[in-house]
């Protein structure tokens, strides 16, 4: 994993380490694109553009003072609209890296939004949590994917995708995982104890760091920004995601560390990963 983190050189600015674009966030739900937008930046983004329902410009502009925040029209509605999708298209042209799913809540409009950015983007894509109930609607909208696309589920979302039970699912995890990559030519980040990451191509990668204490809220929009952030900065999608799997797990080992297992919240695995990545490094 130390080999796959990204160079810097001295002669550089904030464009040389990718630009990434959180598309995040409904009413209630603002910690969501606040932590995966955070933690990009924490695991080197230059970078990081924050799309959100407008009725959430306020608190999300006090929430995030190093990112950039991007209203889109909602219709007062406190969530993405099917008005909000041309103005989300002409945000995503010019980056390197696209988050797309944290608590943005399920509906209608909403399925339509995923559905457009991956037929349209040629951008490559981190989509989880409600980005992937939203796929789980509509899952043949993965065949017309212009791009690379990471799902980082839990057991509970790859059930909804395939219609299965999740005890089914929790038994047979690496078998599911597979068959998601090579069903809908996607690479899977199967998020639990030792998480799994599959590619289309049989590549398998099971993860050795991580502990209880990670499981708690808005731990996986961390992950979603660190294999954001590392998309950005021109890793492959296969090396990003297992890279980021790493570093979120070996950030909530140092976490733990420092506070006990039964203590950790989300924020405490995002402020440990610039210690992670020195650990990684020493």
């Amino acid at each position: 994993m130390k080999n796959l983190l990204p160079k810097r050189s001295e002669n550089t600015h904030k464009g040389s380490y990718g630009r990434v674009v959180i598309i995040a966030g409904s009413r209630g739900m603002t910690g969501a694109p606040y932590l995966a937008s955070k933690s990009a930046l924490r695991a080197g983004t230059g970078l990081v553009y924050c799309l959100i329902p407008e009725i959430l410009e306020y608190i999300m502009s006090i929430k995030l003072t190093e990112v950039i925040i991007k209203p889109i029209f909602d219709r007062s509605t406190g969530h993405f609209v099917k008005e909000s999708i041309d103005s989300i298209l002409d945000e995503i042209e010019n980056v390197d890296a696209i988050a797309l799913g944290p608590g943005m809540g399920v509906g209608g409009e909403r399925v339509e939004l995923v559905s457009k950015i991956i037929e349209k983007s040629n951008v490559p894509m981190v989509i989880d949590a409600d980005g992937i109930n939203c796929i789980s609607k509509y899952p043949e909208m993965l065949n017309h994917k212009k791009s690379p696309v990471i799902l980082t589920p839990h057991s509970g979302e790859i059930a909804r995708l395939l219609k299965k039970d999740i005890k089914e699912v929790e038994s047979n995890r690496k078998y599911y995982s597979q068959y998601i990559s090579e069903k809908y030519d996607v690479f899977v980040v199967l998020k639990g104890h030792n998480t799994i990451v599959t590619s289309s191509q049989g590549e398998l990668y099971i993860n050795n760091t991580g502990n209880p204490g990670m499981a708690t809220a808005g731990s996986g929009d961390v992950l979603t920004g660190i294999i954001a952030s590392l998309l950005g900065q021109n890793l492959s999608p296969f090396d990003a995601a297992k890279l980021g799997v790493y570093l979120h797990g070996l950030s909530g080992d140092i976490a733990k560390d420092q506070r006990g297992e039964y203590g950790i919240i989300a924020t405490d695995i995002l402020e440990a990963i610039p210690y992670a990545i020195l650990k990684m490094k020493s």
